[in-house]
């Protein structure tokens, strides 16, 4: 699957759950509370992967799926830039020392495992919008270049 038909797929899938919430008549600040890792565990199994295994993405206590990715999270299918002969199609806009690239097969991703920034809840709170995309507008980069 490309960075793009991920980051459709799960526009779409945030979409619905905030639908969901909208009509429940919940604020934003439920909402947000309502992407807490255990709560989506239990009522929305097939928001992510890692849920089936019941694993987190980041080891941490706390971990708030609100912005699954992060808003300075980019990435272009077709290749950010080329470094030492591989494709780098994913990177951290603010160069975070927690960050890694992971290469496979000649192709560099963005490794931000061990990074917590955009899972908290006063981060997620400050950059909040029930439109997930609007959220992450600055990431896919291919999307101001082709879409």
């Amino acid at each position: 699957m490309s960075y793009f038909e991920w980051f459709e797929e799960h526009a779409l899938k945030h979409a619905r759950v905030i639908q969901k919430l909208n009509a429940l008549g919940l604020t934003d600040k439920e909402m947000v509370s309502y992407f807490v890792f255990e709560n989506m565990l239990e009522k929305e199994p097939e928001f992510c992967i890692l849920y089936a295994n019941k694993h987190k993405c980041h080891d941490v206590t706390y971990l708030n799926c609100y912005l699954c990715a992060c808003p300075h999270f980019r990435f272009d299918d077709n290749g950010l830039k080329t470094q030492n002969d591989n494709v780098i199609k994913s990177a951290c806009a603010i160069e975070s020392n927690k960050s890694a690239l992971f290469v496979h097969e000649g192709i560099g991703h963005l490794d931000c495992s061990r990074c917590t920034i955009p899972h908290t809840k006063a981060f997620i709170e400050k950059h909040f919008d029930m439109n997930w995309k609007v959220c992450m507008k600055e990431c896919a980069t291919s999307l101001t270049k082709t879409h």
